[in-house]
């Protein structure tokens, strides 16, 4: 396994800033005068769906373009914090959050958005990892132990410093960066090849199914896929508290070229991308929403 380490290569190849990988179609606000406080937005795979929760991640909130219908998944806490739609858009797992006798309590809960009912489909625990939704099913680790609904599906998830990869039914753990505080923001491409992920005090790394580095494209936040070859990433700067600016930026996959899709002083944040769409939705900080549609060049 190949294995890198911060003080030898860090920031290495950072890519070509202000590069045109992509023409800005449009931009529009989403949901303006209907909806407030709406933050840390999810498309769905085919960019017809969206999740978006309140800025301390309260309730879970559905949005269906094609119908421009809003509905409400639920009203519990922390229930879009870590929401994911399943590969088809049919279903939607988060967990919830309750306070029982002084203990926080934790639970994974699946909704079906057709008939709109929600169930639960893991234990209360202390301890429940962001569930990964799968082609048939979803995995997640409640106190410890693993749940797995789905055993033969590829899969990805971090624990601290470990990058977890799942393929026919056998976790691999492996460590790509040394000296990180963690790993945090983890994900498959689409064609399930490569493994995305940001190690903090370091950036986004990259790599095969079996944790051998292929890119370390640059020091970004919150990434997520567009389409195999793509990033979207939120490129932000902090004193310690407080934002002090952050953009959303889509750049190649090998960290060769960089585009800013808006400016530092927006304070636009938390991207989510469907390639098939062509589409970006990105949140700002005081909780609008807004749509960019992007083509390739």
């Amino acid at each position: 396994m190949k294995k890198l380490f911060l003080s030898v290569i860090a920031f290495a190849g950072i890519a070509t800033m202000n590069a045109q990988i992509a023409d800005v179609e449009s931009v529009v606000p989403l949901l303006k005068g209907v909806e407030s406080e709406m933050h840390n937005p999810v498309l769905s795979a085919d960019g017809s769906q969206l999740l978006f929760t309140e800025c301390d991640y309260t309730g879970l909130r559905l949005y269906d373009f094609n119908d421009n219908v809003v509905v409400k998944v639920s009203s519990e806490k922390r229930a879009g914090l870590d929401a994911s739609f399943s590969p088809d858009g049919k279903e939607i797992y988060f967990v919830t959050q309750t306070l029982q006798n002084n203990r926080n309590m934790r639970q994974v809960k699946k909704y079906d958005i057709a008939s709109r009912k929600t169930m639960d489909v893991s234990k209360q625990g202390r301890i429940v990892s962001s569930p990964v939704a799968t082609a048939k099913g979803f995995a997640t680790i409640v106190d410890g132990k693993l749940l797995v609904t789905d055993n033969k599906a590829t899969r990805v998830r971090t624990e601290g410093t470990s990058l977890i990869i799942a393929k026919n039914g056998v976790e691999k753990s492996y460590t790509p960066i040394e000296n990180s505080a963690g790993y945090i923001w983890s994900s498959l491409s689409p064609d399930g090849t490569k493994v995305m992920f940001f190690a903090a005090g370091f950036g986004i790394v990259i790599t095969d199914l079996n944790g051998n580095v292929i890119s370390t494209p640059g020091n970004y936040e919150a990434p997520v896929w567009f389409g195999n070859n793509h990033i979207v990433a939120m490129n932000a700067t902090n004193d310690g508290h407080n934002y002090r600016s952050s953009q959303i930026v889509l750049l190649n996959a090998d960290g060769s070229q960089l585009q800013a899709l808006t400016k530092p002083e927006s304070m636009t944040m938390n991207p989510t991308a469907s390639f098939g769409a062509g589409k970006i939705v990105y949140a700002t900080i005081d909780g609008r929403l807004y749509q960019m549609n992007i083509k390739l060049k």
